[in-house]
């Protein structure tokens, strides 16, 4: 793919990426709300049944003050006695009879003159004149008793109000006192004639008032205390409780209690922008962290979409989780499967990814359910729970371990927020939803693996031992059509995983792109010197420039291959850049020596791979191994057994070839790294050719003895062995970097 090609794809794949985590999963979120959220109004009939969450309390206000106001009231005044009163009632009798007396007596003229007793007209006039509060009649009657019973009357009339003077009667109860009390005492006195009807009741009814008042202080206090002392009057539901049945009609204590608890939904629209919002803001924060933190994932289009993939399935998983729990018990709100969302991640993607998935796995629990914050952090928790669980998988039952070890995680995590943020009733409830939760990720996370690493062409572990099974149909193709190459291939992968291992980079990578690093030779096998078994060199009938090109080709249908066969890219990549940008060495040579020595006269360029250089240090290594691989190969089949310092000396020349050659400027591999790699090549290079014993049997034909006698030598196979040694691609010099030999007695295997 062109230059522009690929930051079109990586473009198109990041807006892909975009729309789903900012469009597709908000709407997600608000169809769950079409049913999850519908609004609760007072008054109506519910849309949907609602559980309380948490314990919750509601008080009518309204109906506590009403009561409160009715206790208040039901307290009696609080009642004192008003001295003032009692004196009022006795000294107000007295002045009666004293101004009847006054009136009745002649005033005195003075002198001899005798004193002239008023008339009755007079007496009662000048009685008018007092304002005494007695009728005309009463006032009558007190001028027609005679004075010498006018004392007794006043007698019993005084004795009277002073009795009632001294009991507390309140203000309402002065009318039914004498009522009461007054026909009683007048019958057990002894008055003259009709005074005590006349007088004596009509006197004591006027001057009879209230002997206690309220203390508004004392009475207020009281009230107040009553009131206070009122229980509110409110309405409870248990976690877990039906607050409203679908279709019930919901009451104002109902309502709050909804509303209080976070429960009372909103429309769609409402739903579907809270979560436009929300989830901008996890895909702003969400590239930033991959810009920053994995800028390889940043440029990896594929991975991007498949991280918003999963995101998207999240969502979807939790609104049918939250739909669960409204049905049933919040408890089964555990059952959000973010640890298979976070192991997705950190297997297909990487583990760093996999950690950033808390964000976007807390944000869409909080959506759905915004009371629903100790599964939120549930969530959270299952991710840094279960991310750290994929570092070390090599094999499918590492996989099965950690998910099994995530699941039993769950129950623990779950048990633990319950008995913190409660409610307890539903710790039972929230053990089985964790446990249940281990299951779906188990599942989730076995059962797409092999669908999505296919899919998005990942090179993730259970990927890579797939593509490690010899019984792939290019790999047994590869040995059926080029068995040579096939062996070669996999003494390079030995190698290529010792040394990645060594220099930390990824071992099972480095193994499988060596396993098919040469798959595109069964296109020309018997263009290849290691396939060549008993047939004559076909280079010798063609023009050096045709050669070259066959040659180089075989990378290029590897490639072909490998994309056909939907290999991972990396794995491509690194069959691309196994012999990086290298010159075809025999062949150029020919062309030169063709053109009678003139360098300037062959276009070199037309004589190198048409690769790329490597661009990973498990390319970089692959390039390194089968050149070593292949050269040692050719010396050992021409000299028998090698020593040490033959190895590290033909390693070392190719080496350094490459790197003059800029072959690792592309890649990563520090050199450090490349001198490890090196070490642990000829360690493997010394393993295979190390001497062996000669067994004593038979006599066998005449043969050489290697450097240090330890072991024979092969025979016509190395009918060239004046060759000092083989180069880069496992051939004698002359050969050169092509893997051919220009004369069919110097034929000496060839692995690449």
């Amino acid at each position: 793919m062109s230059t522009n090609g690929a930051v079109r794809s990586l473009v198109w794949h990041r807006i892909a990426a975009v729309l789903l985590v900012v469009v597709v999963v908000p709407l997600v979120v608000a169809i769950g709300a079409v049913a999850d959220e519908q609004p609760i109004r007072e008054g109506e009939p519910a849309p949907r049944t609602v559980f309380a969450d948490e314990a919750i309390r509601e008080v009518d206000e309204e109906a506590t003050e009403q009561a409160r106001q009715t206790a208040a009231q039901s307290v009696d005044p609080v009642e004192v006695f008003n001295p003032g009163a009692q004196a009022e009632i006795v000294s107000e009798t007295r002045q009666i009879f004293a101004a009847v007396r006054g009136v009745r007596e002649p005033p005195d003229a003075g002198g001899d003159v005798p004193p002239m007793t008023p008339s009755r007209a007079q007496q009662l006039e000048a009685l008018e004149q007092e304002q005494l509060g007695l009728e005309p009649e009463v006032l009558d009657a007190l001028l027609s008793v005679p004075l010498t019973q006018l004392a007794t009357v006043e007698q019993v009339t005084v004795a009277i109000a002073q009795g009632f003077a001294r009991q507390p009667v309140p203000e309402d109860e002065v009318q039914q006192l004498l009522a009461d009390q007054l026909p009683v005492e007048l019958a057990v006195q002894s008055l003259p004639g009709d005074t005590a009807e006349t007088i004596v009741d009509p006197v004591l009814r006027t001057v009879m008032r209230p002997t206690v008042v309220v203390d508004p202080d004392a009475t207020t206090a009281r009230r107040e205390r009553a009131a206070e002392e009122t229980e509110e009057l409110a309405s409870t539901w248990r976690p877990g409780q039906a607050i409203v049945r679908e279709g019930e009609i919901v009451g104002p204590m109902q309502a709050r209690a909804i509303e209080s608890l976070g429960l009372s939904g909103s429309s769609p629209a409402r739903a579907l922008l809270r979560a436009l919002a929300a989830m901008a803001m996890v895909a702003v924060i969400g590239g930033v962290y991959l810009h920053r933190m994995q800028p390889r994932v940043w440029v990896t289009g594929k991975k991007l979409l498949l991280l918003g993939l999963l995101v998207t399935a999240y969502a979807g998983l939790v609104v049918g989780a939250t739909a669960v729990t409204g049905a049933t018990s919040n408890g089964w709100a555990y059952v959000v499967p973010a640890g298979a969302l976070a192991m997705l991640a950190a297997l297909l993607i990487h583990p760093v990814v996999g950690i950033s998935t808390m964000l976007p796995a807390a944000v869409l629990v909080l959506l759905v359910e915004p009371s629903a914050a100790p599964v939120a952090l549930f969530a959270a928790a299952a991710v840094l729970v279960s991310v750290p669980l994929t570092t070390r998988i090599s094999s499918r039952s590492d996989l099965r371990s950690a998910t099994l070890r995530a699941g039993l995680s769950y129950p623990v995590l779950a048990a633990v927020l319950v008995l913190v943020f409660g409610p307890r009733d539903e710790l039972v409830t929230a053990v089985l939803a964790g446990a249940l939760n281990g299951l779906v990720t188990a599942i989730a996370v076995q059962g797409a693996m092999p669908f999505l690493e296919n899919l998005f062409r990942l090179p993730t572990v259970t990927a890579l031992l797939d593509l490690a099974d010899r019984n792939h149909p290019l790999l047994r193709e590869l040995e059926a059509k080029a068995l040579g190459s096939y062996n070669h291939s996999v003494m390079v992968a030995s190698l290529c995983e010792r040394a990645c291992r060594a220099i930390g980079a990824q071992p099972l990578l480095g193994s499988v792109a060596a396993l098919y690093h040469d798959i595109g030779k069964v296109r020309q096998p018997h263009f290849f010197i290691e396939n060549q078994q008993g047939i004559a060199n076909p280079h010798d009938d063609l023009e050096p420039e045709v050669s070259a090109v066959i040659i180089q080709n075989h990378v290029v249908d590897g490639v072909e291959m490998a994309t056909e066969y939907r290999l991972p890219p990396e794995v491509v990549a690194c069959i691309g850049s196994h012999h990086g940008t290298m010159l075809v060495s025999y062949f150029f040579d020919r062309a030169v020596e063709a053109a009678g020595g003139d360098h300037d006269a062959v276009d070199e360029e037309h004589f190198r791979y048409k690769g790329h250089k490597p661009r990973s240090k498990e390319a970089a290594v692959l390039l390194l191994a089968d050149c070593c691989e292949a050269a040692t190969r050719a010396m050992a089949m021409s000299r028998g057994t090698l020593p040490r310092d033959d190895i590290e000396s033909t390693v070392d020349r190719l080496l350094q070839e490459r790197v003059d050659d800029g072959q690792f400027e592309e890649c990563d591999l520090t050199f450090r790294e490349l001198m490890t790699a090196r070490d642990t090549i000829v360690e493997s290079l010394v393993g295979i050719y190390h001497p062996r014993i000669a067994y004593p049997g038979k006599p066998q034909p005449a043969t050489s003895v290697s450097s240090d006698g330890a072991g024979p030598v092969g025979d016509t196979e190395a009918s060239d062995g004046d060759a000092p040694g083989a180069n880069g691609d496992g051939a004698p010099p002359a050969a050169g970097s092509d893997g051919v030999l220009p004369e069919r007695e110097s034929r000496v295997e060839h692995t690449r």
